[in-house]
């Protein structure tokens, strides 16, 4: 029974808080939290020891005032116990040793100055014997609430400090029954909300340095989540560049093969279906080889080994040569395909094989997701800082807001009723992207479900070989 209601809480890491010391159940947390407290508060222990100090000091012009005949005295303990201690403890505080001893330290301070007080009452005459009890009321307070003196000490030294002034009061220098009554009442209710505060004020460090504890213990598990998460990535990118290159050489014969067994370059093969058969096994090695070739440039970005082959190109001569590969399925699909060329050619600086692939995902795309009797066009302009855009627009299936950003994941198509019967391996966009991110542009999309998609292709201005602005900014950092 008493386990049940000994600790605030209980954990299988020793974290529980014994309910009347304020200890952790293991003593090992015991060591780090108090490394931790002493560290975090021990601006706070050398201000709070600067304020006592001052103030205990300013008390001895109240002294002469209010017992001439014990003043002497007064200063006496004042300058040559009380103050000398709290220098030693501040002292102290900027050594090594400091992390041993600080709440001790802090005890010690409490201690001396309010036994120094109530050695004050044991020698004062009236009515200073019972008046200055009051000292001890606000030291309670200070040492219980504003630094961050353990319960456990700022209790017993409470409990002594109380103890003592009885003596003094009863035995010593006795005072009036009726005013040590009054006295008491004032002394208890501050000991008591001194105590309830340093109860509470601990009991909150503690339980905030478990929460810290455990964001820790996440976070750390979240950083090697993450580290295997990302070798796990990058052994994937490199297993599969490898198994592109293993497939892709298997591939080329069947390719090669095929073609010449539908050109009959040896000879007629006889039967007619023989020839459509070979050119079925062209058209999907040629399938299967573009597909292999998508994951091995993916790849190759994700694990940042796709180096960009640059040259200047004209960005017009790409886009017609991407529209006439997509051509003939617009044809057969009953899509209008249109180009509104630009009344001058844009020369870009970029990697052909790269920017023809991205073109070709993008009208690709375009195509496929747009039903019969649809539009799919493109253009090229300028934003206002000079970039370079091109959008593909279509009035296709469209794609909800949420999943924009889905689609240029790896392997992602997006489910839907429209969607489901559309085939692909959801390699286009993402690598779209890499080789955008590659030649320090971007690609966004706009769309509306069931009204269409816009794929908007930006370059950076620097890329642009045919701006004249940028060629004449460009010439006169030559010039000077």
């Amino acid at each position: 029974m008493f386990s049940r209601y000994a600790t605030i809480a209980s954990s299988e890491d020793g974290t529980a808080i014994r309910r009347l010391t304020l200890r952790f159940a293991d003593p090992a947390v015991e060591r780090e939290y108090n490394d931790v407290a002493i560290a975090k508060s021990l601006g706070v222990l050398r201000l709070s020891l600067l304020s006592a100090l001052i103030i205990y000091a300013g008390f001895s012009f109240l002294d002469y005032y209010v017992s001439p005949d014990a003043y002497q005295y007064a200063i006496t303990l004042r300058f040559t116990t009380t103050i000398p201690v709290i220098l030693i403890v501040y002292w102290l505080s900027y050594t090594k040793y400091y992390h041993r001893m600080a709440q001790a330290g802090a005890a010690l301070c409490m201690l001396v100055s309010g036994l120094s007080i109530i050695a004050m009452t044991a020698f004062m005459s009236e009515p200073a014997n019972y008046l200055y009890y009051a000292g001890l009321i606000p030291l309670i307070i200070f040492c219980c609430s504003l630094p961050p003196t353990r319960f456990i000490y700022a209790t017993s030294v409470t409990v002594a400090l109380i103890v003592a002034y009885h003596i003094s009061a009863v035995i010593i220098n006795p005072i009036p029954g009726l005013i040590l009554l009054a006295n008491d009442f004032f002394l208890m209710t501050a000991a008591g909300m001194g105590v309830f505060a340093a109860y509470f004020q601990e009991l909150a460090e503690r339980r905030d340095f478990i929460n810290m504890r455990m964001l820790d213990d996440e976070r750390q598990k979240s950083d090697e989540l993450a580290e295997k998460a990302q070798s796990a990535n990058h052994a994937k990118s490199e297993f599969l560049a490898i198994m592109s290159h293993e497939l892709r050489t298997p591939l080329n014969a069947i390719i090669g093969f095929s073609e010449i067994l539908e050109k009959e370059m040896f000879g007629p093969l006889g039967e007619e279906r023989y020839k459509e058969y070979s050119q079925d096994i062209k058209n999907s090695g040629q399938h299967l080889l573009g597909i292999i070739n998508d994951i091995l440039d993916l790849s190759k970005a994700e694990a940042g080994k796709l180096n960009l082959q640059e040259q200047d190109l004209s960005l017009t001569s790409i886009i017609n040569s991407s529209l006439r590969v997509v051509r003939d399925r617009a044809t057969e699909g009953g899509i209008r395909l249109a180009f509104d060329m630009p009344s001058e050619d844009v020369v870009l600086n970029a990697d052909p094989r790269l920017l023809s692939q991205v073109f070709l995902n993008v009208l690709s795309n375009a195509v496929k997701f747009t039903p019969k009797g649809g539009n799919v066009s493109i253009d090229i302009s300028r934003d206002d800082f000079g970039n370079i855009v091109c959008c593909v627009r279509d009035t296709g299936i469209g794609i909800e807001e949420a999943n924009l950003e889905k689609v240029f994941a790896p392997f992602v198509q997006i489910e839907g009723s429209m969607a489901r019967n559309y085939e692909g391996t959801g390699l286009g966009l993402p690598l779209t992207k890499n080789v955008m991110e590659l030649h320090g542009g971007y690609i966004r999309l706009e769309s509306s479900l069931g009204v269409g998609t816009a794929a908007y292709l930006t370059f950076p201005r620097e890329r642009d070989r045919s701006n004249p602005v940028l060629l004449e900014e460009q010439a006169q950092l030559q010039a000077s």
